[in-house]
């Protein structure tokens, strides 16, 4: 019967704030976990905590990719296309999102391009599958069509790196 009065006061005084000082005092005591109870409040109560807790509250995204397990071991095929390398992926595996602006940067870089002397005249596309950094599935189109062209751009954009998130991200870039 105790136990069933001492928990919503316990819960009112985190509710009502508390004081600065007593917050923590108060945390530690009614958790089971000890290590873990000193670590996960002040992750949760980021208001309160401006220095420490502002860390892990502005990298959610970040986190999970460098505390993840190292990514599932994937076959993606040689020279794949990006409807392969989507279709390498088994189903259910966790989905992690990079944004369009870290995925298109390294493809945004035209001069990485200098290498195929791409025509003036020639408009190009690039699509990329990326999973855990590298490109795994590439779809190259010129117009007016040029096999060789494309086959270069293929290579440079293989050869690029991405941040290494365990996941399969896609993304387009045309010039």
């Amino acid at each position: 019967m105790k136990a069933a009065t001492v928990l919503p006061l316990v819960l009112l005084s985190f509710a009502c704030g508390g004081g600065g000082g007593s917050a923590p005092p108060a945390e530690g005591p009614p958790s089971s976990k000890e290590p873990g109870a000193v670590d996960m409040p002040p992750a949760s109560t980021g208001g309160s905590g401006g220095g420490p807790a502002a860390s892990p509250a502005a990298t959610p995204t970040a986190s999970p990719a460098s505390t993840a397990p190292p990514p599932q071991k994937i076959e993606f095929p040689p020279h794949a296309s990006v409807e392969d390398a989507t279709k390498a992926v088994p189903q259910g595996l966790p989905r992690m999102n990079m944004s369009d602006t870290v995925l298109q940067a390294p493809l945004l870089d035209h001069a990485r391009y200098d290498k195929c002397k791409v025509p003036r005249t020639t408009k190009f596309s690039i699509t990329v599958a990326v999973y855990d950094g590298a490109a795994v599935g590439v779809d190259v189109t010129t117009k007016p069509k040029n096999a060789k062209l494309e086959e270069c751009l293929d290579g440079i954009v293989r050869s690029m790196t991405w941040d290494k998130v365990p996941s399969l991200n896609h993304a387009t870039v045309t010039f």
